[in-house]
């Protein structure tokens, strides 16, 4: 039986420039699923994007449906280059991927970006016994104002940073700000994550996050790609499926 992938559609409202985990794209291997996040009681799911101005994506109209496909779908497929065109070997080289990877892996490297697009896809959180994990990147270096890219001088790739709640965010009550070792404070941990995050950390329960890579070269949301790793017990499993998530969290098998 072929191993279940997830991503998760995020939409961000420009005029709050806040992000929501709008809906759920899966491939079991042979068929692809789309539908939207009204499963989850998270406080960035599309039920609140809705209360926020979202109107629904244009391909997928209704939103209780749960929608199929043997391919996948068009919308989602249109951010994925073509294998016709040129260097696109290179183009997996540089997201480190092979020539297995299918249309799901290459949507997890590049996120399904495109320029001026409100869309992107991230990573669900994923348990794996007692292991919960992540890859993603900070949000909001571009906020922080830092002098000349002065953050440099505060981290390298294999560094372990610091999370912090920061309830008194007038924004997001959820907020988790994240921390150099000599507490520099580089950004946030993206809004969809945070809901479950918080409750971890409320619980104190060890969180473990280490830098993956620096991409200088890129847009400041792409600036900082890091790890995120911790060790749960059932209580707090069933902490985070009732704070947040049911589509949030992708639980796998070893």
């Amino acid at each position: 039986m072929s191993k279940i992938k997830s991503l998760l559609l995020v939409w961000k409202n420009y005029k709050n420039d806040l992000y929501y985990h709008i809906g759920t794209l899966s491939f079991n291997g042979e068929v692809y699923t789309f539908e939207y996040s009204f499963n989850s009681d998270s406080t960035r799911n599309v039920k609140s994007a809705i209360d926020n101005g979202y109107t629904g994506h244009p391909a997928f109209p209704s939103l209780d449906k749960v929608y199929t496909s043997d391919h996948l779908f068009e919308a989602f497929n249109r951010r994925i280059p073509d294998q016709s065109r040129i260097g696109y070997e290179n183009f997996l080289s540089d997201l480190n991927l092979t020539n297995q990877a299918d249309r799901m892996d290459i949507l997890q490297a590049t996120r399904g970006a495109l320029a001026n697009d409100p869309y992107t896809f991230e990573q669900p959180l994923k348990l794996n016994d007692e292991t919960l994990s992540a890859t993603f990147f900070i949000n909001g270096m571009r906020h922080r104002e830092f002098n000349d890219q002065e953050w440099l001088n505060e981290i390298d790739s294999g560094d372990r940073l610091h999370m912090e709640i920061e309830p008194d965010n007038f924004a997001d009550p959820y907020a988790v700000k994240i921390l150099s070792s000599n507490q520099v404070h580089l950004g946030y941990v993206p809004g969809i994550y945070n809901q479950a995050l918080f409750a971890l950390l409320k619980r104190d329960v060890p969180l473990k996050l280490l830098v993956r890579k620096i991409r200088l070269d890129f847009s400041p949301q792409w600036w900082v790609e890091v790890d995120f790793e911790a060790k749960v017990n059932i209580n707090d499993t069933d902490l985070l499926i009732k704070s947040n998530l049911n589509h949030l969290l992708h639980k796998e098998s070893a």
